[in-house]
């Protein structure tokens, strides 16, 4: 998750559980990134430019980042205990490729509308597809 121009890119960004995510910082400057989710709290100190930090996510959950520094910098990091999951295209069009059968609930995530569920079943050998709205009221 680089910080470049005093932002954090991507700003959101989702892995497995155990998965380690670089900080490197591409500006000119210092930033400090840390979190105080519960799914992981951590403080990784001032670096400056050229240098990188690591952490680990060991929890699944939600873990909202920041920069000490800046205010303004934020991101967030989606941590799952399974393999199913995908960030939407632009179009918000998305594929989660070797879903096993079975019944499942999607679940759509966006930072300013929160959770949005829809049930889904997969039958072997045949696609299958679903509409979920996470309606987002246009900033000024």
């Amino acid at each position: 998750m680089n910080q470049s121009h005093e932002t954090f890119v991507p700003h959101v960004l989702a892995v497995t559980r155990g998965s380690t995510i670089e900080f490197p910082n591409d500006d000119p400057i210092y930033h400090n990134v840390f979190s105080l989710s519960s799914a992981s709290t951590f403080n990784l100190g001032r670096y400056p430019t050229g240098q990188s930090r690591r952490q680990t996510m060991t929890r699944a959950g939600i873990v909202k980042v920041y920069c000490q520094i800046h205010s303004h910098m934020s991101a967030t990091i989606l941590v799952f205990d399974h393999p199913y999951f995908a960030i939407p295209e632009l179009d918000g069009s998305f594929e989660i490729p070797n879903l096993p059968p079975g019944d499942y609930t999607v679940v759509g995530w966006h930072e300013r509308v929160g959770e949005r569920t829809a049930s889904l079943r997969v039958d072997a050998g045949r696609p299958s597809s679903i509409e979920l709205s996470l309606p987002v009221d246009e900033q000024p």
